[in-house]
């Protein structure tokens, strides 16, 4: 995955982008990763009052989803709920946390 690509080995080292340190900005430390849409979710988060932002902005793609939104706002609303059980509250979202600390 390019996320994970970016988090090892650039992210920390200094030397990684270098003539970002000229620039004033330092290095960060990942210390951990979260992979949304997992088979084997390992953290739920709570996103209770922020579903409808979520498929707001998923909506705004709208080159990339040639049938529309309407299967991701009915898809959507179902996992967060689902999950949401698993959390004890209204909405959640699933995602596999890789601590690298």
């Amino acid at each position: 995955m390019i996320s994970l690509d970016a988090v090892f080995p650039g992210a920390g080292n200094p030397h990684f982008f270098s003539e970002h340190l000229s620039e004033g900005l330092e290095p960060h430390s990942v210390t951990d990763v979260w992979l949304g849409w997992t088979n084997e979710p390992t953290h739920r988060e709570d996103i209770t009052g922020f579903l409808q932002a979520k498929i707001d902005a998923l909506a705004a793609h709208a080159s990339q989803l040639a049938e529309g939104i309407a299967f991701f706002e009915e898809e959507l609303e179902k996992e967060a709920r689902e999950a949401g059980v698993g959390a004890g509250v209204e909405h959640a979202e699933e995602f596999r946390r890789l601590e690298l600390s």
